[in-house]
């Protein structure tokens, strides 16, 4: 009976502790993998200088699904306008452009929020966002 509960105690840290290394100290291999999932940094050309139809990015830079739209965006040669809302008067507009749009879920919007062909679209796929660009 005592060697049973000894025997689980060390499983149990041997299980905590494989748990924290891998948490806490990424291997290279895991942090490379990471870096793929969500890129490091996407320029976007400054919102006033697109002209003629192009997608409408709300997001924040933080945002990994913001920044990997704005990626795809631009692979596929697609013209972006994005907007940072974490900027008070880009917050501001953002909320009074979206707020009767029905894409508020929780009391808060998923990021990003795309508008294109007069329609607006909170986190949507990269390819759906591209093909209603394309078809409008």
């Amino acid at each position: 009976m005592n060697r049973t509960i000894v025997l689980l105690i060390i499983l149990g840290l041997a299980g905590g502790l494989l748990h924290a290394r891998k948490t806490f100290f990424p291997s290279r291999a895991e942090r490379a993998r990471a870096a793929e999932v969500m890129p490091v940094s996407v320029s976007v050309p400054p919102a006033q200088t697109v002209r003629g139809p192009a997608v409408d990015v709300y997001g924040r830079d933080g945002c990994g699904y913001t920044r990997r739209m704005l990626a795809d965006l631009q692979a596929a040669n697609v013209p972006v306008r994005y907007y940072d809302i974490d900027l008070p008067a880009v917050e501001a507009q953002f909320h009074s452009r979206f707020k009767h749009e029905g894409i508020m879920r929780d009391g808060g919007y998923e990021l990003p929020v795309v508008a294109v062909a007069d329609q607006s679209l909170a986190r949507p796929e990269p390819a759906s966002v591209i093909y209603r660009f394309r078809s409008r």
